[in-house]
């Protein structure tokens, strides 16, 4: 059971904090809801995941560690590797998979994979595929927030942080 003020990953939607659990009644039905917020912008709306959906609650996980984020940048530098997938329509799927499952490690692979897919295509005299560069700043985005929560770092220094990591 979560806590409110618990700061949390959702699946793709990145951190968030729990802000409120309330019951909420639906015709003649009540359930208990966890009533979560995106982190960085307290502003933004809510999203309510009823707490006796395991589907839906198993996609709410805790912050990594600092030492389960060391752990999560070595496994991406090494055996978690994926494999580039020629057809558009099929990588982008396999991206939004990864995401939607928040593996962390798959998330830096990705990362990596489009970084150096991007670097090769300038190096060729072509520009990097638009949909790989909006899926990775997405999930750069849901990296550098958690990684600073946790690292008590700004979100400008996580990418040095993992570079450093060995």
């Amino acid at each position: 059971m979560y806590v409110i003020g618990e700061k949390v990953v959702y699946g793709a939607q990145g951190v968030m904090e729990i802000v409120d659990i309330v019951d909420q009644t639906i015709g003649d039905v009540t359930r208990r809801y966890y009533v979560l917020r995106e982190y960085s912008s307290p502003s933004s709306s809510l999203t309510y995941v009823p707490v006796d959906n395991e589907m839906l609650v198993a996609n709410i996980q805790p912050l990594l560690t600092e030492q389960e984020i060391v752990e999560v940048i070595r496994l991406s530098k090494s055996s978690t590797q994926l494999e580039w997938v020629e057809e558009n329509r099929a990588r982008s799927e396999m991206y939004k998979r990864i995401l939607a499952t928040a593996d962390r490690a798959k998330i830096l692979a990705m990362i990596n994979l489009v970084t150096e897919t991007g670097l090769r295509r300038e190096e060729e005299g072509k520009k990097n595929y638009i949909a790989d560069e909006n899926i990775m700043k997405k999930a750069q985005k849901m990296i550098n927030a958690e990684f600073s929560i946790v690292l008590g770092i700004p979100e400008d220094e996580v990418e040095e942080f993992i570079r450093s990591t060995n």
